[in-house]
């Protein structure tokens, strides 16, 4: 058991306490900054980490518990179903068979209570780990640990429970979405789901009061995952990168962040063009070899199985190990089909232009979140760099902030958030 379980006594904690949901991924790094910055202002925090959200908490010395800890983990049932659920997954991963266990046994046994075990083993048959949403087990988990308030993510299961079971009871909450909550709208903009929802932009924001959410509900903060962006240390880092490769001030230099463009949707019944970033890369290449005043630096995606091919003026390569953040403020600019970098490029303060073409662009609306300029080919890059071209900043060391990241960053606004709906 980690040591970071020691300390926290799930049954009896104080009302000032705060309580936070997450899942891993992005979604624990967007709260960890937030509790953590309250832990160090001496705010008591419980962080109830999900999967592989433990392994992040625990690399930033955050203390956290996990299902293990929660109240009925240890009963004859629960464990009978966790392990026998347990027993198809595969060995050897991050997260531990105890908390894989009381995982998979609490959240069942929620579902066979509400369904029976006939309708249970059919709804878990045909969506697995969707099926599971435990309101009953955290309503009764939150009335027993009475926290000030609960804050999770835009994650469903156990997050929106969690923020479910908080309504039930009276419990101030906030729902903070990491990107753009696109599917994940069709809940969060239920009204009284969160009193408070933090979102990435006015865009996102606009999103959520097109739903339903009051004005007064939706509040634009950043994502706090993100706010090493915005960092002298990635600044200065970036400014450096520039002189080491000597990349002129007089050059705009454009960054194409590839990716792998499948030929059908993971998810979705929608069809791709697997030889769209290859062209995208073409175009580029023409571009600069026609412009003397541009340089691109092309970045592979680390799934993407191609060979940079060298020899070609004013064209460099980034290895996927060098550090985006400083790649990022030492470019001018961005394109990307619907790459995760776009994003990442904008809240750095770098223009976007997005290749609308992409099986992915639904996913990643960027151009319609305000994020890129949106083109619908590859043939159609030239004309979005020449006109964007002009606009980009000299490199002087100062930066244009976004105004959703100015004044303070993410993470102090979203405690200030936290601190407004405590009562």
């Amino acid at each position: 058991m980690s040591t970071a379980f020691k300390n926290i006594d799930t049954g009896s904690a104080p009302l000032s306490k705060i309580l936070f949901v997450s899942y891993g991924g992005g979604h624990v790094a967007m709260l960890a900054p937030v509790a953590k910055a309250m832990l160090d202002a001496g705010q008591p925090v419980v962080f109830l980490a999900l999967t592989t959200a433990a392994v992040h908490l625990a690399r930033l010395n955050i203390p956290f518990i996990g299902y293990r800890q929660l109240p009925g983990a240890d009963d004859e049932d629960v464990q009978a179903y966790g392990h026998q659920l347990a027993q198809s997954l595969p060995a050897g991963g991050p997260v531990a068979m105890e908390e894989t266990v009381a995982y998979l046994g609490l959240n069942y046994r929620e579902l066979v209570r509400a369904h029976g075990q006939e309708q249970a083993a059919s709804l878990y048959a045909s969506k697995g780990r969707q099926a599971f949403l435990p309101v009953n087990l955290f309503e009764s988990w939150l009335a027993e640990l009475r926290p000030a308030a609960v804050i999770a993510t835009n994650s469903p299961r156990s997050e929106q429970a969690a923020l479910l079971a908080a309504a039930r009871l009276g419990i101030p909450s906030v729902c903070a979405v990491d990107i753009f909550g696109l599917q994940e709208v069709q809940w969060i903009g239920q009204p009284g789901y969160g009193q408070r929802v933090c979102v990435l932009n006015e865009q996102v924001r606009r999103m959520f009061l097109s739903h339903g959410r009051r004005e007064d509900e939706v509040v634009v903060t950043g994502n706090p995952a993100f706010q090493r962006l915005q960092t002298d240390q990635a600044r200065c880092a970036g400014l450096a990168l520039r002189a080491e490769r000597a990349w002129g001030d007089d050059e705009r230099v454009i960054l194409w962040a590839s990716q792998i463009e499948p030929e059908k949707h993971p998810f979705a019944e929608r069809w791709g063009d697997p030889t769209l970033p290859r062209r995208t890369e073409a175009e580029l290449r023409h571009f600069v070899a026609s412009h003397p005043g541009f340089r691109l630096v092309i970045r592979y995606h680390p799934s993407e199985r191609v060979e940079f091919s060298t020899g070609q003026d004013r064209v460099d390569f980034s290895p996927s190990s060098e550090d985006l953040a400083a790649l990022l403020h030492a470019v001018d600019m961005v394109v990307v089909t619907a790459s995760t970098v776009g994003l990442e490029a904008y809240l750095a303060g770098r223009p976007v232009i997005s290749v609308d073409a992409s099986v992915f662009t639904p996913d990643a609306p960027y151009s319609s979140m305000g994020i890129s300029v949106g083109v619908q080919a590859p043939e159609d890059l030239e004309a979005a760099l020449l006109e964007i071209a002009p606009e980009v900043r000299e490199h002087a060391g100062a930066e244009e902030v976004h105004e959703e990241m100015a004044d303070i960053g993410p993470t102090q606004k979203m405690v200030r958030i936290i601190e407004s709906i405590l009562v």
